[in-house]
């Protein structure tokens, strides 16, 4: 059998008996871009709400590079490899830009609590480490210029920009 990035069995989740998405089959394989197309209310959103953790599915079951997911907490979710973005944008408007693309890799860190709350130097290093590849990240996207703006001073393009730079900052498996 291949083994995909995603893949999604007969997935389905329904809300007061009504089938929001029903007998949902994906195969998404590695460095593929894929679309999920269809008429308002179509269930869009809710498959990719079960896929982040944001609902549970009622029946089948989804896969991200062969490992069962379904049912597992957004976090969980996330640390395992899938990241994503919103409808509307979901920024830490109060932080600046490249605060919000490290939050985006606290998964990252390796440095422990004690060295953390201490401030070693190995706390410094990964600091140092972790704001550079944020920087790289940004340069990407053209928001290095603006990394110390506050995210609610971006333009709208901008802030969608930041937004999918922050998910791509998870360095997830599937976007």
């Amino acid at each position: 059998m291949t083994e995909y990035v995603l893949q999604t069995i007969d997935l389905g989740i329904s809300f007061g008996g009504l089938h929001a998405a029903k007998d949902i089959n994906l195969k998404i394989s590695d460095n593929e871009i894929y679309g999920l197309i269809g008429p308002n209310g179509a269930g869009k959103t809710t498959v990719f709400n079960m896929l982040t953790g944001v609902y549970k599915p009622m029946t089948g079951k989804f896969l991200l590079c062969g490992e069962d997911l379904t049912g597992k907490s957004p976090s969980e979710i996330n640390k395992k490899g899938i990241a994503r973005t919103f409808q509307n944008i979901r920024l830490f408007s109060n932080m600046s830009v490249i605060d919000n693309v490290l939050v985006g890799m606290n998964n990252q860190s390796k440095c422990g609590v004690v060295n953390s709350v201490l401030r070693l130097p190995r706390f410094w290093k990964t600091e140092r480490s972790l704001r550079e590849a944020a920087r790289e990240l940004l340069a990407v996207f053209d928001l290095d210029g603006e990394r110390r703006v506050l995210a609610s001073n971006l333009p709208y393009g901008k802030q969608r920009k930041l937004e999918i730079a922050r998910a791509l900052a998870t360095k997830p498996k599937l976007l």
